[in-house]
């Protein structure tokens, strides 16, 4: 009886040391790198992205974003990119336009149409974003029906980033041969498997 009592107890203390580090793990294998420094503007330059997911929220996907400088500087977006069931999903935040000025922060989960259109699903209600500047991490808390409803052992494919300084509603449209370095795109990153 004592044997099975401590060694119930190794496994509990073992459990209990491990089960942080599982947690602390998600961070250090991201779906999406990029180079630092490959973009004009440090406060659009995109480090990493991940996807994860918390066992006690099995029915959220979470997703972030590492900035190398992150500052809350109007027209600027952040978006990370994927494909699930064969359709394109993302998910945005847009810090409001320079030309006309417009001050808004919007974050955004879209899937798009057959004609490329994106179609806004972010719930108010169910879904979380946030914009650290002491981090440089955006995160985005999304009800994964609001993504197509993947289930354990879906695949979320071919996920890339995309940041930008806008100028305009526009974009950086016509000119941009011009102000090409105001934006930053990763390469395409790795599979992303939904656990929960």
């Amino acid at each position: 009886m004592r044997k099975i009592l401590v060694g119930v107890s190794v496994c509990v203390i073992l459990f209990v040391a491990i089960s942080p580090l599982v947690s602390i793990a998600r961070y250090d294998d991201h779906e999406i790198t990029d180079d630092e420094g490959d973009t004009r503007f440090s406060y659009v330059d995109m480090i990493w992205g991940s996807f994860y997911e918390e066992p006690s929220e099995p029915e959220y996907l979470f997703v972030e974003l590492k900035i190398a400088d992150l500052q809350d500087k109007i027209g600027t977006v952040y978006a990370i990119h994927w494909y699930y069931d064969g359709v394109h999903y993302d998910v945005g935040f847009h810090n409001g336009i320079m030309i006309p000025p417009q001050v808004f922060k919007h974050f955004s989960c879209n899937y798009y149409n057959k004609r490329g259109n994106p179609i806004d699903t972010w719930n108010e209600s169910s879904n979380r974003g946030s914009f650290d500047l002491d981090t440089g991490i955006i995160k985005w808390k999304i009800l994964k029906n609001c993504v197509g409803d993947p289930q354990p052992g879906d695949s979320l494919t071919t996920p890339y980033g995309f940041s930008a300084q806008r100028i305009s509603k526009l974009g950086l449209i016509p000119l941009w041969f011009i102000f090409g370095s105001f934006a930053d795109g990763t390469p395409y990153g790795t599979t992303y498997i939904v656990q929960f």
